[in-house]
């Protein structure tokens, strides 16, 4: 008659949750690396997070899955308001990470045998172990913690129902029983006996132990053959067995052995049977999730000992198409320099929602561009961003075109062009379109022609713009841009500044402000850069006549 203790099987488990989707938001399936991850150097933002190797690609999508709904934004902003002011918490998760990686290295569902019962069953017995004390350690972690977060407050519900279910604490007691017949399989006494020559021609297990044999002894004691107090000891040296089954001469033996260890091991599976329900699964897939979180309090711990400000946006409705930045800081920028990085604020709103940005070569236009796109990337990501304070309708999508070598036989202006039209394919009026040096790789009155059009469809569709370009005759045709199409962006210009020298040198000051180009200060500024203004000119001849008369 079977046990009844054995036909109960409790379901011991955490339900189902995640960290970063509310309940009513289901994650969305994984798609492919969206180009503007490029353009951003996204991959320089996830190495920034620091993250362990097999957390870097789940870090990198949760940045690239570019959610707009502003109730997983919350979501997610609220759980890490809770990682950040519990320092504890975190440094107890982290150190939980490798053990949940454990968790869920090998099974998904307890139970589930694919060896030989005594793998399977201590498997079993390990896996068991492992669940008990990390949800042992993670409800004393969060019990401990200060918490206003909907996810963690589940969480921490949910661990301790658990900590309290009968059947769990039945568990928990039973273990060290469980396991002691395992504990007490640690070495075996063997007799051999011997021929005429001293040769083995016959052996058989006499004994298990609970404890090893120790090492070589020293000589009187290999002599005497005389035993230790404390532990069993050979008289010739410790052997170290092959790894190779068949290379072991004494196979039989560890037959015989293994049937031994199976029959003593049989009521442990047995026992462990009532069992087989408990799943590990939704314990172990919260482990990315909290290493997400972890990464993201250490970045933020790095850019705050830089003294960068950061800021947790407001979320503005979809409907305002707004972005309101103060003090915006490039996130590269801020964590590859140790000089504090200009910031810059930005607006979108009724007054211009597409900026054209001129401004001198290596004025920081481009630097602009991405601080601007990695902003939203975070903000969306639930995560803070690098600046004084923040309100943000979310995008649906970011589309970017930045310069690229050519890979085709049609060349760069077919290429660009190519790209531009996806950008108008897919584009909304929630999207947010980042241009840098468009239509560079043409003549300055084609270009200028062409990016009209582009500013004009851009206009028409109603996004969020940043053009940057070289073309400052665009910043002057704004009215006549507007005129030629409706929508619901106005143009503005944008204008890196400079600080114009009583010599008439052009030094960047990366600040980006509302203006009009000041026209041919840029020109005259790269000439001299490059030895090309007219008394460049003359003295470089003058010189070069002096050497050679």
């Amino acid at each position: 008659m079977t046990d009844p203790a054995t036909r109960a099987r409790p379901t011991l488990e955490i339900a189902l949750i995640s960290l970063l989707w509310p309940p009513t938001v289901p994650a969305p399936r994984g798609t492919p690396s969206p180009k503007w991850a490029v353009d951003l150097g996204l991959d320089d933002l996830v190495r920034a997070f620091n993250p362990a190797p097999r957390h870097t690609a789940f870090i990198r999508a949760t940045l690239d899955t570019l959610t707009s709904d502003p109730a997983v934004i919350e979501w997610r902003a609220a759980v890490l308001a809770d990682f950040t002011q519990n320092p504890p918490l975190v440094e107890a998760i982290d150190d939980l990470l490798p053990r949940l990686a454990d968790l869920r290295a090998d099974h998904v569902l307890l139970g589930r045998r694919q060896r030989g019962l005594l793998l399977e069953t201590a498997d079993r017995l390990a896996e068991l172990d492992l669940y008990l004390s990390i949800v042992q350690e993670l409800g004393a972690a969060l019990d401990a913690a200060t918490l206003h977060s909907e996810a963690l407050r589940g969480l921490r519900g949910m661990v301790a129902a658990l900590k309290n279910d009968a059947n769990f604490v039945a568990l928990q007691a039973e273990m060290p029983a469980l396991r002691r017949p395992l504990q007490t399989f640690a070495s075996l006494t063997i007799g051999v006996n011997l021929d005429a020559q001293l040769q083995p021609i016959a052996a058989t297990l006499l004994s298990v132990n609970e404890r090893p044999f120790g090492e070589l002894r020293s000589f009187l004691g290999r002599l005497l053959g005389a035993r230790g107090s404390d532990q069993e000891a050979g008289i010739a040296p410790l052997h170290r067995l092959p790894s190779e089954h068949q290379q072991r001469i004494l196979t039989p033996l560890f037959q015989d052995l293994e049937r031994l260890i199976t029959t003593a091991i049989q009521p442990v599976a047995r026992a462990l049977g009532r069992y087989v329900r408990v799943s590990s699964a939704p314990l172990a897939g919260l482990e990315n999730e909290m290493a997400f979180y972890v990464a993201a309090v250490g970045l933020r711990n790095r850019l705050e000992a830089r003294g960068i400000a950061l800021c947790q946006p407001t979320i503005a409705p979809a409907s305002e198409r707004l972005s309101q930045i103060d003090g915006l800081i490039n996130i590269h920028l801020a964590l590859r320099t140790t000089d504090r990085p200009i910031t810059n604020d930005l607006t979108f709103d009724d007054v211009g929602r597409i900026g054209i940005l001129t401004g001198p070569n290596s004025g920081g236009k481009t630097t602009y561009l991405q601080a601007v796109g990695l902003a939203h990337v975070l903000f969306q990501a639930g995560l803070f961003i690098p600046a004084t304070a923040a309100r943000i309708s979310p995008v649906d999508a970011i589309l970017t075109h930045f310069p690229a070598l050519e890979t085709r036989q049609q060349g760069r202006l077919a290429e660009e062009a190519e790209r531009l039209r996806e950008i108008f394919l897919y584009a909304t009026e929630s999207s947010l379109a980042l241009l840098n040096e468009s239509l560079a790789s043409t003549t300055p009155g084609e270009g200028l022609h062409l990016a009209q059009d582009v500013l004009c469809g851009l206009r028409l569709i109603g996004v969020r713009a940043l053009f940057a370009t070289h073309l400052i005759e665009l910043a002057t045709r704004i009215e006549a841009i507007e005129a030629t199409v409706s929508g619901k962006s106005r143009l503005m210009s944008l204008v890196a500044g400079v600080n114009l020298t009583e010599d008439g040198h052009a030094l960047p000051t990366f600040q980006i402000t509302r203006g009009l180009p000041l026209g041919s200060g840029y020109a005259h500024e790269i000439a001299r850069q490059h030895g090309i203004t007219l008394p460049q000119i003359i003295a470089a001849r003058a010189a070069q006549n002096g050497r050679h008369p």
